[in-house]
């Protein structure tokens, strides 16, 4: 079936649905003009849930899944998400939309708008459905949580918690947060090594179990002098984990069982600063200027030891990683009004983003550890970026238009194991259509030009102890570019249940992947062009009608397809690291009487391939079942006991390796894995002041 037929049973089936109306109490108010339609959640609204902060209220909104945005891309335009509050995106890069939300108390949210289609002036490019949180600010209150997990079969305890506090006077406003927990990272492993004739080579019995320690510390302010508002956001996070992989083996020949431990140790330091000014320059221009600087500092250490089961061992592999990031951006955002109809925005970004990495590799030499030559092991990384956007958005008769051309350009200069300097420019053109034949659906069309940001520590060297392979870093890399067309049908019904459906096309030039070298090296590098289609679906309904009062059911999935030529066998094949499918279900229902709830959420997805040189592995399918019961009963306090991965369902993995090249080699051998996850148990107290 063709990917249109299916999009419109798809929708058909929606409509059918979504025509019946299932009362509910504080329903949305919902309206469409001038291109946008938007859904207007009163507080009330999410009285059922219980919400103790606004990232409760807006895991809740039906039909919207909460976009965090990438805050380790370069810039400031493309780290946005979908959530702006009282109309502004907040100036900080390292907390996401969920770590702010997270800290604003519920009882400070007057509303909550979902604005679909149109959503021209608050700067969030590339997104068609965004939330606009309104908070009232004008008292103080707070909000608290702490808890405990464990992870099974594992029996330690593990504290969590958070507290935030909010307090407005007059036209300033203040919130601070504090969050930490303590976690342990526990996977058990069963993996059978083959042969190239199937039968088994070693059986190997692993646990990897990490611990670590994860806090930070954030403040956002702002307040108005007259015409000009001012904000400053401040954050430092801290992030430990310690432990490694222990992999028993037993080799099917006469040699000995043997004991091969990965020892892993990581440790984040980050801080930011950001401030912003916003204000009215004159009658129809409005302009906002963003800094904002941010640094990290990076160490990450490993080590291989071999012995004897339940003894010593012998180290044969330390590594060290060292390195320091640090970004500054300046940002100027202009709004024009001036055209009656139109609404004209102008924005400007510099950044200036660096990178230094130190990396060491000793190995076991005459019963030594001996530091080993690797290219590109200690290099500086510095780019300069400038990008320019203008866009107009405006409305030609039922038909609503967002319109921009924007240009970057920028300069990579790289000094140390490598030495290169290189420079690019592109266009990004974008175009949003959106048409709203009645209040309850609605048509969008986007085309757009995005370009993939290179990730710096792709130009450094490193390593894969796991699999015993050097990592190297490759100089001369390209950004990957995608030209996306897209099209989406929106339905809602009657009361708060919603259905959307999307067909989408890519295509991509430059695609990142692993490029071979001489020997049995690789790095990543860009092996040409290819395509990606698909389809997703989004669905929101309430159960009244089939007898679960104050339930709902909230659906996603998506189906893709991908095809590039591999650069080894000449053969068409998908693209690595992507899934073909995901799906997911959740079902919750609030026994608003006997201030209960209960919840399950479903999920399974694909495995995605990942193609080198000398092996093709095939990992990362897997579906399992979180639940949760929460009670209300003790006044104030939200109660929850929540199970995670309950079949304890890992990442299976296949990985099979060539004695060379894969295009023209054997196989010399094969991993099968069967990967199981910790169980999490957690055990949350929330409430707000």
């Amino acid at each position: 079936m063709e990917l249109s037929s299916r999009a419109v049973l798809m929708g058909a089936a929606l409509s059918l649905y979504l025509g019946f109306s299932f009362p509910v109490s504080a329903q949305p108010e919902q309206s469409c003009e001038e291109g946008a339609c938007t859904l207007s959640y009163p507080a009330e609204f999410f009285t059922r849930y219980a919400p103790v902060t606004a990232l409760d209220m807006v895991n809740n909104l039906p039909g919207f899944a909460l976009d965090d945005g990438d805050n380790d891309t370069r810039g400031f335009g493309g780290a946005a998400g979908n959530i702006v509050i009282n109309g502004a995106r907040v100036s900080a890069k390292s907390e996401t939309p969920s770590d702010i939300l997270g800290r604003i108390p519920a009882t400070d949210i007057e509303r909550i708008d979902v604005i679909r289609g149109q959503v021209a002036g608050f700067d969030l490019r590339g997104q068609n459905v965004i939330a606009n949180i309104i908070r009232s600010g004008d008292s103080a209150s707070g909000a608290w949580s702490a808890g405990a997990r464990t992870y099974q079969p594992d029996d330690n305890v593990y504290p969590f918690g958070e507290l935030s506090y909010s307090t407005g006077l007059g036209e300033s406003q203040v919130t601070v947060g504090l969050k930490g927990r303590e976690f342990q990272s526990l996977v058990a492993r069963r993996e059978r090594v083959l042969g190239p004739d199937t039968l088994p080579i070693e059986q190997r019995f692993e646990l990897s179990d990490e611990d670590g320690k994860d806090y930070s510390a954030t403040v956002n302010a702002s307040t108005r002098r007259g015409e000009t508002q001012f904000s400053v956001n401040l954050a430092k996070s801290y992030f430990i984990s310690e432990g490694g992989e222990s992999s028993r083996r037993y080799p099917t020949d006469a040699s000995a069982p043997f004991l091969l431990f990965q020892g892993d140790s990581d440790r984040f330091i980050r801080d930011e600063f950001g401030f912003d000014i916003e204000r009215a320059l004159a009658a129809d221009w409005r302009g906002k200027v963003i800094a904002l600087f941010r640094d990290e500092d990076i160490t990450r250490s490993g080590s291989l030891v071999r012995g004897p089961l339940d003894q010593p061992g012998t180290t044969e592999v330390t590594t060290r990683a060292k390195s320091l990031g640090e970004e500054l951006i300046g940002r100027v955002e202009l709004d024009y009004v001036g055209f009656e109809g139109h609404a004209i925005e102008i924005n400007f970004e510099a950044s200036n983003n660096s990178l230094e990495s130190d990396f060491g590799f000793s190995a076991l030499e005459d019963g030594q550890l001996t530091p080993q030559p690797v290219p590109g092991a200690k290099t500086t990384v510095e780019e300069e970026r400038f990008d320019l956007l203008v866009s107009d958005s405006f409305q030609w008769g039922a038909l609503s238009i967002d319109a921009s051309l924007s240009a970057e350009t920028s300069t990579i200069t790289q000094v140390g194991g490598f030495t290169e300097d290189r420079s690019f420019f592109f266009w990004k053109p974008s175009l949003n259509l959106s048409y709203s034949p009645d209040d309850n659906s609605q048509w969008r069309v986007r085309a757009l030009r995005e370009v993939g940001q290179l990730d710096f520590e792709d130009f450094v060297s490193g390593a894969d102890l796991g699999d015993a392979e050097l990592a190297l870093g490759n100089p001369n890399l390209s950004p990957e570019t995608t030209m996306t067309m897209d099209l989406t049908y929106e339905i809602r019904g009657d009361d708060f249940g919603i259905g959307t459906v999307t067909l989408f096309h890519d295509w991509i030039d430059d695609v990142n992947d692993l490029l071979p070298l001489s020997g049995r090296l690789e790095v990543p590098g860009n092996i040409g062009s290819a395509t990606r289609a698909g389809i997703s679906g989004e669905l929101t309904l309430p159960l009244d009608a089939i007898g679960l009062k104050n339930g709902r059911i909230d659906a996603a999935a998506e189906w893709q397809t991908s095809r590039v030529d591999d650069p080894l066998t000449g053969a068409i094949r998908a693209l690595s690291d992507e899934r073909q499918w995901t799906g997911r279900i959740s079902i919750r229902q609030d026994l608003v009487a006997q201030r209960l709830a209960w919840g399950v959420l479903m999920f399974s997805r694909d495995s995605f391939p990942l193609y080198g040189l000398d092996e093709i592995d095939i990992q990362g399918q897997r579906a399992d079942m979180d639940v949760f019961v929460e009670t209300r009963a003790i006044a104030g306090l939200r109660i929850r006991l929540s199970v995670e991965d309950v079949f304890r369902d890992g990442e299976d993995r296949d990985r099979r390796v060539f004695a060379g090249d894969r295009s023209t080699s054997p196989l010399a051998f094969r991993e099968v894995r069967e990967q199981s996850q910790a169980r999490i148990i957690s055990l949350q107290v929330s409430g707000d002041f």
